[in-house]
């Protein structure tokens, strides 16, 4: 029996193994950058004054969601397809982050102030 890989599995195997590389070196190069202090991540779960739960849940809920259908899809060897409900959730999380911070602004002066007329 002749065990090598032959035709479509060959490729698929390949450009599975081109790919990671590419993400892995995406990967490396941000925590790279987090870790030389290029990139800052003080901002990214925390706002101007305490942390954000609505953005800490879009941000674990994405991540989850996405390694969930990466691991199927290797698994099947194919992208599988993904269900209305979960688009659904995710649609919802985001939803609930953009309320949270749109309710967390300032609202804006309806009147700017006056100035005299030499703009100062």
């Amino acid at each position: 029996m002749d065990s090598a890989l032959k035709g479509p599995e060959f490729i698929s195997l390949v450009t599975f193994g081109v790919l990671s590389l590419i993400l892995l070196g995406f990967a490396g190069t941000v925590l790279y950058k987090i870790w030389v202090g290029k990139i800052d991540i003080t901002q990214l779960l925390v706002g101007k004054t305490k942390a954000s739960l609505s953005r800490f849940q879009f941000l674990i809920f994405t991540f989850v969601i996405a390694g969930l259908f990466l691991a199927l899809s290797i698994e099947a060897g194919t992208f599988v397809d993904i269900p209305g409900n979960v688009l659904v959730l995710l649609g919802i999380s985001g939803a609930g982050y953009a309320m949270g911070k749109s309710m967390s602004k300032p609202p804006a002066p309806t009147n700017p102030p006056a100035t005299d007329g030499d703009g100062k």
